[in-house]
């Protein structure tokens, strides 16, 4: 089944968010830094293209949000068909960037209350569609590990090139863990000044213990 987008409305201000610098300004020193990130990613997948990559962070504030959308817009640039994928049930951001509802979205489909086709959206970046959070439910935690997340990821990854993950922090949600090992690869983005080198070693242990998929790389931010 071809999966079809929707036209995100109301991005009047949709310029103004600093998570879309890499769109905003793509001669810009930030937009080069990301795609060195992308060209490092493509160079250390020995040959096996990455089609699913979760990014997290130890805890809050951290920056991965900004990151996802980055890298996501970076591969967009290159050409690669993006699907970015807000899976932080704790502090879901990715609708606000983009201007478009938080609803209906990935918990209303793992509730088998819609289809993909009524939630995925077109943004106004060529190549580069969103899935928001949707409304949580009660067991939308459990959700995240269920079959029907498998079947999910299954279908987008023969739709997309690059589906990126935006989860909870690793330290913060026990969920994050079990959705990184349905992915094909984890970044794990740190803030310069901000996360503690316990915190830091904490979480990437904690990635490479419960989790099947491996760490292709870390984005340290504020550097």
């Amino acid at each position: 089944m071809k999966l079809l987008a929707r036209k995100v409305k109301g991005q009047s201000n949709f310029q103004t968010n600093k998570c879309l610098l890499s769109y905003i300004n793509p001669h810009a020193a930030i937009a080069a830094e990301y795609r060195a990130i992308r060209n490092h990613i493509e160079c250390t997948s020995d040959n096996n293209k990455l089609r699913s990559l979760i990014i997290t962070s130890p805890s809050t504030r951290e920056g991965k949000t900004t990151a996802t959308v980055n890298l996501a817009i970076s591969k967009a640039q290159h050409g690669e068909k993006v699907l970015i994928i807000d899976a932080n049930m704790r502090n879901p951001k990715i609708h606000h960037i983009f201007q478009t509802n938080i609803a209906p979205g990935l918990a209303n489909v793992l509730a088998g209350e819609c289809t993909l086709i009524d939630v995925i959206n077109q943004t106004k970046i060529s190549n580069l569609d969103i899935l928001p959070i949707g409304m949580l439910l009660n067991n939308a935690m459990e959700d995240i590990d269920s079959s029907l997340m498998d079947d999910l990821l299954s279908m987008v990854t023969t739709q997309y090139d690059c589906v990126l993950i935006d989860s909870a922090p690793v330290l913060d949600a026990l969920n994050t863990n079990k959705l990184a090992s349905k992915c094909d690869g984890i970044i794990l983005v740190l803030s310069s000044g901000k996360t503690q080198n316990e915190s830091a070693l904490k979480a990437k242990r904690s990635l490479e213990f419960f989790s099947k998929a491996k760490i292709v790389g870390v984005i340290v931010n504020n550097s």
